[in-house]
């Protein structure tokens, strides 16, 4: 039982107090007492099946074809009881199970979307997250997490109502056995209860034994499973330069190799999982003789009716069973079990870690961020650098007051970029001071936008979520940035990261700006895809729509000094 401590029981309720104490509560709680409820009435109802089975089963032995067709016409009642039951339970399972997972995917999300969690989870790291996929524990890892503590919590519960149940049952008949000790013999009584205990338990040691492994084993498996299926993404996603390299022998042997990783793995925790189904299987077989060949002796003896024998079996499974829920539960590959569970739990408890640790080295920072008393932006000794401490840029002091145009250039890796996601605030790897207006709330635009999934509409208007605008002022901005031929395509719904070249993406991006009339304008080559005619087009577009914004440039091209009234040369 050592994997079953304490850590991991208490790492399943920090995952699970949020909503168990969210506003939701109450209707949970509810949900819960319900299910508990109708639980309890199903393993009831089992107990007088039990008895009925009793005497259902002798009078096939005295041959009695009146009792039998009397007890008979029981047998459906009992039926329909337990299939309402079970229809009814697992329909309230599966919505409380629904409003759960809804509710721990919003907080997982909201936390790493929160203070741009998500970007500076890479960008502290170097560019590449710490913990590997975290959409894929975001999308599958809480569904399971979910899933598996309703379904073990539920069979949990059943297991500790059968033994309660199901245990007096079987005490009261197995009567007393005498051990052959003295004279007189040593009374056992209940002694089948003591078996059940003593084959139950250990069946759960061996099972912990052989199972241990399979822990890290599915950890490593989900992991190498993501990291494949997220190749295979950025396959499709750079399809077109892969297309123009020629890097298909490339991209397919690196698929080999990730799901080489897959193969690798999953032939160790088939090896790990076939020693624990070795065990599972013989204890599972040897469950269902058992209770016959010990009382077997009492039918022989004249004891015991053939229905007293099934009772007593079924009891004794039912015991056995509930006792050794472990044995049966540890590990399956089709169903929830505890090793699965625990492989979901670190990996959850493991993201939630990451990203706490990444807002704490936020709070770290050097760089001091204080408000400006008028509308001003102000550097002060400034140095920028990398994450392995690299300094790109050092003891930069800056004044850019509203309103003002400043052209940064300079040539390749001078830190431009950095220096202007420093004074967005989207780069923490800096000293100095940085006083910004009280309502500061930079626009940035990367060389590369980003356009989301959806409509060519709600591409434009990113990150507004409300409508802006009519769609004929769209059009007819569509219009002005040379964009013509997606005047009438508004509501088409495409990969429009894919469809749409650079230069036609960094438009819609200008476009956006257009719309959104920001106060404060940040472009990092921007316009790095597109020709002299229409970079100067869109700057021309910016002065017009956006007359009274403070606009910070970085590009290569010269001749847009003249949309500029400053220029920092680095």
């Amino acid at each position: 039982m050592k994997n079953l401590n304490r850590a991991f029981l208490r790492d399943i309720w920090l995952l699970s107090r949020g909503f168990w104490t969210s506003d939701y509560k109450w209707k949970a709680r509810l949900l819960a007492v319900a299910i508990i409820a109708m639980q309890l009435v199903y393993v009831s109802i089992m107990v007088y099946y039990n008895a009925w089975q009793k005497d259902f089963y002798n009078t096939i032995q005295e041959v009695s074809p009146e009792h039998f067709f009397y007890y008979l016409k029981f047998w459906p009642m009992y039926m329909v009881t337990f299939i309402f039951i079970e229809v009814n339970r697992d329909y309230l399972m599966q919505y409380l199970e629904i409003r759960w997972r809804a509710w721990v995917v919003d907080n997982y999300t909201g936390t790493w979307l929160g203070d741009r969690t998500y970007y500076f989870m890479q960008v502290m790291r170097g560019g590449e997250e710490d913990i590997d996929n975290p959409d894929q524990r975001i999308s599958d890892d809480i569904r399971l997490f979910v899933n598996y503590v309703l379904s073990l919590s539920l069979g949990i519960l059943n297991a500790v109502m059968k033994i309660c149940s199901f245990s007096v049952v079987l005490w009261n008949l197995s009567g007393v056995l005498y051990l052959p000790v003295g004279e007189t013999g040593v009374p056992v009584y209940g002694y089948m209860v003591w078996l059940a205990v003593a084959y139950a338990l250990a069946g759960c040691f061996f099972t912990v034994w052989f199972g241990k492994p399979l822990v890290s084993l599915n950890y490593k498996q989900q992991e190498y499973e993501a990291n494949f299926r997220f190749g295979l993404a950025r396959l499709r996603e750079y399809g077109e330069s892969i297309a123009a390299y020629c890097g298909e022998a490339k991209e397919q042997k690196d698929a080999a190799a990730r799901f080489r990783s897959i193969w690798e793995n999953f032939r160790r925790l088939m090896t790990k999982q076939r020693q624990l189904s070795w065990v599972t299987s013989l204890h599972w077989r040897i469950s269902f003789l058992f209770p016959y060949l010990v009382g077997v002796p009492k039918i022989f003896s004249g004891e015991m009716q053939f229905g007293g024998l099934m009772q007593t079996a079924v009891a004794f499974q039912q015991v056995e069973n509930a006792l050794a829920y472990l044995v049966l539960h540890y590990y399956s590959p089709t169903e929830a079990s505890f090793a699965q569970l625990q492989a979901v739990v670190h990996r959850l408890t493991d993201f939630r870690r990451h990203m706490d640790d990444t807002r704490e080295m936020l709070r770290r920072s050097h760089l001091r961020r204080s408000v400006h008393s008028e509308h001003v932006l102000e550097a002060r000794a400034l140095t920028v650098h990398k994450p392995d401490g690299e300094i790109l840029l050092r003891d930069l002091n800056l004044t850019i007051a509203a309103g003002e145009r400043l052209l940064i250039t300079g040539s390749s890796g001078r830190g431009k970029s950095t220096m202007l996601k420093t004074l967005a605030g989207i780069w923490p790897y800096a000293d100095g001071e940085i006083a910004a207006p009280p309502d500061f709330t930079p626009f940035f635009v990367p060389q590369k936008p980003y356009l989301p999934l959806g409509s060519l509409r709600d591409a434009i208007i990113y990150p507004q979520r409300e409508m802006p605008c009519s769609d004929d002022y769209l059009r007819d901005l569509l219009r002005a940035c040379g964009l013509s031929s997606l005047v009438q395509r508004l509501a088409d719904e495409e990969n429009w990261g894919q469809s749409l070249s650079l230069g036609e993406q960094q438009r819609i991006a200008f476009l956006r700006v257009f719309l959104k009339k920001p106060a404060w304008l940040f472009l990092d080559e921007a316009t790095s895809a597109l020709d002299h005619a229409n970079e100067e087009a869109m700057y021309g577009l910016l002065r017009v729509y956006c007359s009274e914004s403070t606009v910070v440039s970085i590009a290569h091209r010269l001749s847009l000094r003249r949309f500029h009234e400053w220029e920092l040369a680095l």
